[in-house]
């Protein structure tokens, strides 16, 4: 349905954002002058207002229908949807980077048309890559400042200010490039909050991090919000819910649903949204007749307090599941079968690869050390590992994007080609796709982006149709898209065209680095039963993520780095001692509950999996 309003949620009581040390004449915090920049609005007007906003890029079909939106000060409205709903739009016109095409746009009283609106919000998009300017951490900060024409010693205040705030105080004079993930994302943010924001537009800012870069990054967030930022920000995690003093739903450009965060849960279903593991457990318990609410303000919080709301109802304690720890039934199966036949020849044989950027320079960095791994024929192997552990470096080798330093990788039992027809060849027989669609798409229609490969490989004319419509249909793709732009589609079809790109020349081997990072759960689902189902036709698939669960739910091994060394190579049932020695934050929150109750002593299964864990407690 469409609601031509959202009304403002107030927050009464929440203090303002103190800001950056203040400069005469420059207002840096509260929403501070009207539209005609005299004078100070009065408290009660809103952080953001949109007024009957509607836009399209091709003058015909419109991306957002009558949006309006009222953002009080200090609030922080989380807004879901599936990809292709208009988030990404709506996030440029309330970071005052595109106009709408009918309709207003005020942030702080300032027509968003007016270029006085930049000293008042700031848009943080999902790659932080795209958004660093400055070679070193300091200068890329006052980057926004200098712009402003602000004073030296005033520039000096908002950089150290800021970095401070972020906790890359310490950091001000690395190189960025240098940084982690989650630091260039909190880089990105010092930025923001240096330009004088007092409100932070955020579009899918933890998309791209690893667990531990997530973490950072939210609990900067919380940070920033405490003190009064209002925030804006478009997430397709459910978890992040439990951080929101309001939720909206876009849906094809409408709204479809607004509420208090806690209220979410009882119509996301009906929605269409998938509820998280915790959330389900969380339901379980409560119509067991153990107390618990879902009005908590992190995901960390809820799953303590599930743990101790277990723990309170056992009696005895020790009561519940199995004495040793079973693995999940869907790795069991996997298993099993593996072991009721002879083992697969190896696909891949890495052994004791050695890699270092900038080579003989001093600026030599070390990205993979005496790394081992075998990856099974017509298996699936997970690549894990925190940010900048050596996971795409890794992956590059494996088609030959990276040249062998040190070391051995093998393929089907002979060594890597590195050069000539052979690495040609291997390029066919081992198909990369890249994180980012867009660096991969470079054709005007997506018939022509699948018809590339097997044109480039020389296939007759007559295949080269049925072969780009049968890499179609195998991405779940119909044939109205083959006149489309792969550069205009959803960030989900830009994700399962590029896929269908590779698959259109037959590799043996698909390696995808985070294929499912920053989509909305359909196209998370899709992509899952696309590579389950490559792997049941033969094909051998690797796949770098963050994703622990789908890795945990649906790989055959997995491989952890850790700063460019190996900690732990094999399946799930070998590797899961390691993981649990992660910090708990990022671990699957239904394994981190059922290993908080083991160590308690709760004979619960140890399990990332919602269902085995419910059974075992009899819920």
């Amino acid at each position: 349905m469409e609601t031509e309003s959202v009304g403002v949620q107030t927050q009464g009581g929440r203090a303002r954002s103190p800001g950056p040390p203040e400069t005469p004449g420059v207002a840096l915090s509260g929403c501070q002058g009207e539209a005609k920049h005299t004078g100070r609005m009065p408290e009660s007007d809103p952080a953001i207002l949109l007024r009957g906003v509607d836009f399209s890029y091709d003058g015909g079909n419109r991306v957002l229908k009558k949006i309006s939106l009222e953002v009080a000060g200090g609030e922080r409205v989380f807004i879901l949807g599936r990809n292709g709903s208009g988030k990404s739009t709506l996030v440029k016109i309330l970071g005052a980077l595109q106009s709408p095409s009918q309709g207003a746009c005020f942030i702080c009283g300032i027509d968003a048309s007016d270029a006085a609106v930049h000293g008042k919000v700031s848009v943080v998009f999902q790659n932080p890559e795209s958004q660093i300017v400055g070679a070193v951490v300091e200068d890329d900060v006052a980057f926004a400042p200098e712009n402003q024409g602000l004073p030296s010693p005033e520039i000096e205040k908002r950089v150290s200010w800021a970095l401070e705030k972020v906790g890359l105080l310490h950091k001000r004079s690395a190189l960025s490039s240098a940084l982690s993930g989650g630091e260039k994302q909190r880089l990105a943010l010092a930025g923001a909050l240096a330009a004088g924001s007092v409100c932070l537009i955020l579009d899918e800012p933890v998309a791209m991090l690893d667990s531990e870069g997530r973490v950072e990054v939210e609990n900067v967030l919380r940070d920033i919000h405490a003190s009064g930022t209002t925030i804006v920000q478009v997430t397709h995690r459910l978890e992040d819910v439990f951080e929101a003093d309001r939720v909206l739903v876009l849906s094809r450009g409408m709204w479809a649903w607004q509420g208090r965060g806690e209220d979410f849960w009882d119509v996301a279903e009906s929605l269409g949204f998938e509820l998280p593991p915790l959330v389900v457990l969380g339901r379980r318990l409560s119509r067991k007749g153990v107390p618990l609410s879902l009005c908590h303000r992190s995901s960390q919080t809820f799953a303590q307090n599930v743990v101790h709301a277990i723990l309170d109802s056992l009696s005895p304690p020790g009561q519940g599941g199995v004495d040793e720890p079973p693995r999940s039934p869907r790795s069991s199966e996997r298993e099993e079968a593996a072991d009721a036949g002879p083992p697969p020849s190896p696909f891949f044989e890495v052994r004791r690869l050695h890699y270092s950027f900038n080579v003989s320079t001093p600026l030599e960095t070390k990205v993979l050390s005496d790394v081992s791994c075998i990856v099974p024929a017509g298996t699936w192997l997970s690549v894990l590992g925190r940010t900048g552990s050596g996971k795409s470096t890794l992956i590059q080798h494996l088609n030959g994007i990276c040249r062998i330093q040190s070391g051995e990788i093998l393929i089907g039992g002979q060594a890597l080609p590195q050069s000539g027809s052979e690495l040609r060849d291997l390029r066919r027989r081992v198909g990369l796709v890249f994180q980012s669609p867009e660096v991969q798409l470079f054709s005007p229609t997506v018939r022509e982006e699948l018809a590339f490969a097997p044109k480039n490989w020389g296939c007759p004319e007559e295949e080269i149709d049925a072969r780009v419509e049968r890499a179609l249909e195998s991405v779940g793709l119909d044939m109205g898209y083959l006149e489309r732009n792969p550069l205009l589609l959803s960030g989900g079809e830009r994700r399962l065209v590029a896929i269908a790109s590779i698959l259109s020349a037959d590799p043996g081997c698909l390696v995808l680095d985070e294929p499912t990072a920053g989509l909305d759960a359909s196209f998370r689902k899709r992509i899952k039963e696309l590579l389950q189902g490559l792997r049941r036709a033969g094909k051998t698939v690797v796949t770098v993520t963050h994703d622990l669960d789908m890795a945990l739910e649906h790989s055959d091994r997995l491989l952890v780095l850790d700063r460019g060394v190996r900690m732990c190579e094999g399946s799930i049932r070998a590797t899961l001692p390691a993981l649990l020695e992660m910090e708990a934050s990022m671990l699957p929150e239904i394994l981190q509950v059922s290993g908080m109750l083991w160590r308690h002593g709760v004979k619960a299964p140890l399990t990332w999996n919602v269902e085995e864990l419910c059974r075992g407690l009899g819920l």
